[in-house]
């Protein structure tokens, strides 16, 4: 999506408004939009988005590809990704929900089209198929909601591609509907976002109802942190495309019956019992490998402690000290800043400080002798109860704002008996030293070995 180029004179926006009412009015779902919502949607979106707002409004009248895998997961209980829902689409098809405003998402993958597709032709020797994309871009499918807006439907040489695609019958060239993406991170695996495919068999869908033989899909990913295209041939079934005819007819039926998706929740677990019973020995090997994990810990901090005492206060002064068949000791210099600060003369300070962010005591100090009062400097910190109570009359989808932080505790008899293990085969005596102190085995029975912890 492009930005405001310029300021919008008020001439300008009367004629955006003109257009986008003549779209609104002319939309299957008018009668259902109440008018102060349009109006409301109608003025922040010209505000927002300038001439955009006529393509925000030919949006209204379906779903579009990049929609529909929301959708699909949705209607089937399955939270979608970046917090998208049906329940937003279905406001937003009711113009009681605006756009998003353009973030550096949209206007990286905005952006990046067109030297993608110079990437991309150059790539295969391709070149686009304009009368199948035109066809493509102006589409009706047998379903009203469905609409696609193609990034590129591409000749593409079929010996490029025949190791992964072969194509059934002997062409020169073959006919390829690509997806373009810039995302913020391309994922290495080959393995596809399952929303992605989505939008291709949609698009797939409307190729085959409007006559345009396509010969195989992709997904074109650019990398413009590493200046190259990671492309993943698509395999759409029968099964996909089912899904999602499934999941448009079900939202655009919400959106006729003004019926608002729920946001599709996390489960609760209801069973604890069942969850005891299942986990239990789970728990049990969980417990026992955290209890020794932290008094292995707590022993290695001790004989750290011992092993500087042997440095007999010296220092090493840079050195490295090889330790065979354990590690190294090395020495960072850890600088007293409040002490030089308090020692050293002005001068002397300035040849050995940087500028490195702000000294917040020292605002304080200063707003304070100013006589500002420093209680609104203070955050607010959010009660998760409170935002439970109130996220429904904020229209707002809760568990995009939280997220459970699951605690362990350990029982204290197993802590106990994981440090008994440390103790029996990590003793803070080395074994030298306590053979040494202790007289001599045969004096006593042979005692049987420790037991190793359960689990």
């Amino acid at each position: 999506m492009e930005e405001l180029d310029r300021q919008l004179t008020a001439d300008d926006k009367a004629e955006i408004n003109k257009k986008v009412w003549s779209l609104v009015d002319a939309l299957p779902q008018r009668d259902l939009i109440e008018l102060s919502d349009a109006r409301q949607w109608i003025g922040r979106v010209v505000e927002l988005h300038g001439e955009q707002a006529i393509w925000h409004a030919i949006r209204l009248n379906g779903f579009g590809g990049s929609e529909i895998g929301v959708l699909v997961r949705n209607q089937h209980g399955v939270r979608a990704d970046h917090m998208a829902s049906a329940h937003d689409i279905v406001l937003g098809k009711l113009m009681r929900k605006i756009p998003d405003e353009t973030n550096e998402h949209m206007t990286r993958g905005h952006e990046n089209e067109e030297p993608h597709s110079r990437k991309f032709y150059k790539k295969y020797g391709a070149h686009r198929d304009l009368e199948a994309f035109g066809i493509l871009s102006k589409a009706q499918g047998s379903l009203p909601w469905m609409r696609y807006s193609p990034d590129e439907v591409a000749m593409l040489p079929s010996k490029v591609l025949a190791a992964t695609r072969p194509m059934a019958v002997e062409r020169p060239m073959s006919r390829w509907l690509i997806d373009y993406k810039a995302p913020s991170k391309i994922e290495e695996d080959d393995e596809i976002h399952f929303q992605y495919g989505c939008q291709l068999a949609q698009g797939a869908i409307l190729c085959e109802e409007n006559g345009v033989e396509i010969h195989g899909l992709m997904l074109s990913q650019f990398d413009w942190a590493g200046w190259r295209l990671k492309d993943d041939v698509v395999e759409v079934g029968e099964e996909l495309k089912h899904l999602v005819r499934e999941a448009g007819n079900w939202a655009w039926n919400c959106v006729m019956t003004k019926q608002v998706p729920p946001y599709v929740r996390t489960p609760v677990l209801t069973d604890s019992e069942g969850f005891v019973a299942k986990h239990v020995d789970l728990a049990e090997r969980l417990a026992n490998v955290s209890a020794l994990s932290k008094a292995a810990d707590a022993r290695a901090q001790e004989l750290r402690a011992e092993l500087l005492v042997g440095l007999d206060g010296r220092k090493l002064d840079g050195c490295k000290i090889v330790l065979p068949g354990a590690g190294a000791l090395t020495a960072n210099l850890k600088i007293d800043t409040e002490k030089l600060q308090a020692e050293l003369k002005p001068e002397q300070l300035s040849k050995v400080t940087k500028k490195d962010g702000y000294d917040s005591a020292a605002m304080a100090r200063h707003l304070k002798s100013l006589g500002v009062d420093l209680k609104q400097f203070k955050a607010d910190k959010i009660d998760a109860d409170k935002l439970a109570e109130h996220a429904d009359s904020f229209g707002i989808d809760l568990e995009a704002y939280m997220a459970e932080q699951h605690v362990f505790k350990i029982d204290k008899p197993i802590k106990e008996e994981m440090e008994r293990y440390i103790d029996t085969h990590f003793p803070l005596v080395a074994p030298a030293q306590a053979a040494a102190d202790e007289p001599a085995a045969d004096q006593f029975a042979e005692e049987p070995m420790a037991e190793a912890p359960r689990g």
